[in-house]
Formats: structure tokens, sequence, C-alpha cells
């Protein structure tokens, strides 16, 4: 059996804002964790419910995202809220169309290529904005 994460999560992917970087790395878990079943040959059975954790555990990291670029009066707030929405919308869809994927490795790269793209380009972007509020 392989053991082999999908998305290594290192130092370079924190942003110096603990609640997020903490909720970044269980968002990049629970990505590792549906690659794991994929790997097992479990990945048809885990999907759904691993979509399903994953929209819900987002929702409540843009929601503290934004809340904080609120409070930090990031000016390109609303350009950053339009990202979140759009991928909102595309995680309902995947989960909802789930047990369709022939090939759910698609589904992984479409996760890992996005989250990893939106922290390190997006959300480097409000990170000296909410760090400047912190005083750290």
């Amino acid at each position: 059996m392989k053991n082999v994460l999908y998305i290594v999560w290192t130092d370079n992917n924190k942003l110096g804002i603990p609640i997020i970087d903490e909720q970044h790395r269980g968002i990049v878990s629970t990505i590792n964790s549906l690659h794991y079943f994929m790997q097992t040959g479990h990945g048809g059975k885990i999907i759904k419910p691993t979509l399903i954790t994953l929209q819900q555990y987002t929702d409540i990291h843009f929601r503290t995202e934004e809340a904080l670029m609120a409070e930090a009066g990031y000016p390109a707030f609303d350009e950053h809220v339009k990202l979140h929405k759009e991928l909102m919308d595309k995680t309902r869809r995947l989960s909802v169309d789930a047990n369709k994927y022939e090939d759910p490795i698609e589904v992984l790269k479409f996760l890992k290529g996005w989250w990893l793209a939106h922290i390190s380009k997006e959300d480097r972007k409000y990170a000296p904005f909410i760090t400047k509020l912190a005083g750290t």
C-alpha cells in the first residue's frame, strides 16, 4: 500500500496568521485523506463524504478569512470573496456529482491546484493587512 501524501505542507505555505494556517492545513489534510482512500481502492466510496466535509470546512474557513479581511480593511475584499464563492459553487457541484466521476484523480488535481494557487497567490495579498492589524 502506498502511503504518500498528495500535498506536502511546508513552512512556505504558511501566511503567518495562526488560525488561517491551521485551517489551510486542515483543508490540505482532507484532500490528502481523499488521496489515501483512492490509493487503497476506496476512493469511490469516500469521495462524496469527503467533498461534503471539505465543503463544510471550507465554508468555516472562508467565513474566518472574510471576517479578518473586513476587520483589516483589505482593499480587494470583494474580489477575494468572489473567488471564495466560485470555489464553493464548484465544490458543491463536485459533491453532488461525486459518484459520476470515473476518474476521481481529476477532482484531486482540481482541489490541489486551486488551493495551492489560492494560498500562495491570493491569500498572500491580504496577509500583510491582517498581520499589521494584529501587530505581528
